[in-house]
């Protein structure tokens, strides 16, 4: 079962070496401030991802110093692997200078930015997205939809799958969208970070 993580409570998640999986990864959600989504929130909104980027930062320090360095960054929507993902990253969150330097700081210790979705598999799934917004949409444009959606997440799997090796920690930023349908190889152990303030946002969300 995974754990969710508090703020300041680390020691009470499972991450030691000695767990028997040798691959491990953290999973974050991909959190965008409000003038990125383009929807009318509360300005109690960007108050609460700046608390879940406070909370995320020093969460990840504490992995630092009990377990090691994070060796892999996966972003969804990156199609594009090493320096050439972090310009890609930058075009993508230009409005999210946290969610940029929590990475840049990652990268910073050695870490490795991969490639973690197909292009074409991605653009064919934004324009379902656009067909099924339409007033037009019909039942069979809602089935490819979830049926690419599904296809996403079993190539962002098959990526961490192939490119975390054994020993390594990887570092994922995913979408309330697509982590519903995203199912981990047994051999990963993924770690799920959840501070209360996930919650919250959620709420705000609706």
């Amino acid at each position: 079962m995974v754990k969710k993580a508090k703020l300041g409570r680390i020691e009470k998640i499972s991450i030691s070496k000695s767990e028997g999986k040798s691959k491990k990864l953290l999973e974050v959600p991909l959190l965008f401030y409000k003038h990125s989504l383009k929807l009318t929130l509360p300005d109690e909104y960007d108050i609460k991802i700046d608390q879940f980027y406070d909370n995320l930062s020093e969460w990840i320090q504490q992995i630092k110093e009990k377990v090691g360095d994070i060796q892999k960054i996966y972003v969804e929507s990156i199609t594009e692997t090493g320096q050439a993902a972090s310009i890609q990253l930058k075009k993508i969150s230009e409005n999210n200078k946290r969610l940029l330097q929590i990475i840049e700081m990652v990268l910073e210790n050695g870490a490795q930015f991969e490639m973690i979705e197909e292009k074409d598999l991605l653009f064919e799934y934004l324009e379902w997205v656009n067909a099924a917004n339409s007033p037009k949409a019909l039942d069979i444009t809602l089935e490819y939809l979830l049926q690419t959606k599904k296809d996403r997440a079993n190539f962002i799997v098959k990526r961490v799958k192939d490119t975390l090796l054994d020993q390594e920690i990887g570092l994922l930023f995913i979408t309330f969208d697509l982590e519903p349908v995203i199912t981990y190889p047994a051999e990963i152990e993924v770690i799920k970070f959840r501070p209360p303030v996930v919650d919250d946002i959620i709420k705000i969300l609706g």
